[in-house]
């Protein structure tokens, strides 16, 4: 079914903005798209004022509107491709507080897409609170932070929404979503409950080095418990160096380690879950060019037969600023994307027809985007418009076509 948005949402948000609309400024987004290591979404610059405990206070946000073309194929499923239409992808309301050495940070999603994951065409969009932490910087150069965040990982997972290069994040972060093909979880990790160190080390005023360590659940902050009595053990290093204007680097990595446990009580099962990925971005005069590995080994606690699985992808995008010729077409920025994953990649097994099996199921996607930042445009409107049209390649155990169009509008305040 098509996913539409609450009409109160939308006249909430729509009056939230018009009565701020005179004290907030416009966004300024940086077409490299730069992942943010701490999580927080990006938004426009926003009003501040004072509370009785003596925060300073911003509000901010964006919306996006999406349509979305997929290609049927009704030899392979009666789901894929057969709900085309409009739909909002995100309503985000962010607040942040400062007071001396403490912070705070709250994301609202008004359009969480909470599609049943077992490839059918159904669903529904409710409002969740994302985003939920506090942080205390102890000394110059530690935070520690408390609360529900995305614990640092997944480069791609951690670049704000709103500043994405193309509408989706990679395939293997993401995964495959139900309509748009066989559904297949991605390697990213979702936001937890626990607490976070941070730590940046500066080598130069365009030189450093960011620390983050996360001790969590393991499980979706959505679930009120931890799913076991064991916690998820997360870490990743990240190096930034500018060298102009217009030359920047980031290189980082990361790992993980955490047990989960899934079923209905009596009958448990747990797995336990190391991942690791490295990734790379470079911002050459206009030229925009990142990359991600991700690797996931899976091993089963209780069921001593069961083969040991890793799942790998990698994408690798270029993006070209037109800027770089003319003033005047500053924020358009054509891109493309190589992605690909295999969601079992190794298996740990000597059973032949296992191997067949589960050995022809890795997907590619090739994806054609355009990007217009119309606040860095002569529009000088808080908007972006993108179009991204992906094909797919897939493997005999889940071969089927669907590729797809989206077309996006986004509004920031």
């Amino acid at each position: 079914m098509l996913i539409c948005p609450s009409r109160a949402l939308i006249t909430t948000l729509a009056a939230l903005s018009l009565s701020l609309s005179s004290s907030l400024a416009s966004a300024q987004e940086q077409p490299s798209s730069p992942a943010a290591d701490q999580g927080a979404p990006a938004s426009a610059k926003q009003r501040s004022g004072d509370t009785p405990f003596g925060f300073d206070v911003e509000l901010g946000g964006y919306a996006q509107v999406r349509y979305q073309s997929i290609q049927d194929d009704p030899r392979v499923a009666q789901f894929i491709g057969l709900n085309d239409g409009f739909a909002l992808s995100n309503a985000r309301l962010n607040l942040s507080l400062k007071r001396k050495a403490l912070s705070a940070f709250f994301s609202l999603e008004g359009a969480r897409d909470r599609r049943q994951p077992n490839n059918r065409a159904q669903g529904d969009v409710r409002t969740l609170m994302l985003d939920a932490y506090f942080d205390y910087s102890f000394a110059p150069a530690f935070t520690l932070r408390l609360g529900r965040f995305k614990p640092a990982y997944d480069a791609n997972e951690l670049e704000s929404t709103a500043r994405l290069l193309f509408i989706d994040r990679a395939l293997e972060s993401r995964g495959v979503l139900g309509v748009e093909g066989l559904n297949e979880r991605g390697l990213s990790l979702a936001r937890q409950t626990g607490l976070q160190l941070i730590s940046k080390l500066r080598f130069s005023a365009d030189m450093g080095l960011k620390l983050i360590v996360s001790v969590t659940n393991g499980n979706s902050a959505e679930s009120a418990l931890n799913d076991n009595e064991s916690l998820a053990y997360t870490g990743r290093a990240v190096f930034k160096a500018r060298f102009n204007r217009d030359v920047k680097l980031r290189l980082g990595g990361g790992g993980y380690m955490n047990e989960v446990t899934t079923g209905e009580l009596p009958d448990l099962i747990s797995e336990r879950r190391v991942g690791m990925t490295a990734d790379l971005q470079l911002l050459l005069y206009g030229l925009i060019i990142q990359g991600q590995w991700m690797r996931q080994v899976t091993s089963f606690v209780e069921v001593a037969n069961e083969p040991t699985r890793t799942g790998e992808g990698l994408h690798a995008d270029v993006g070209f600023d037109l800027g770089a010729f003319s003033p005047t077409l500053k924020g358009l920025i054509p891109s493309y994307r190589f992605a690909t994953y295999d969601p079992t990649k190794l298996i740990d097994s000597t059973d032949s027809d296992l191997q067949k099996a589960l050995g022809a199921d890795a997907l590619t996607h090739h994806t054609v985007g355009f990007t217009a930042l119309l606040t860095q445009s002569p529009v000088d409107e808080p908007l972006k418009l993108q179009i991204n049209y992906t094909l797919a390649r897939e493997q005999e155990a889940r071969l089927s076509k669907n590729d797809r169009l989206d077309l996006m509008l986004q509004m920031m305040f």
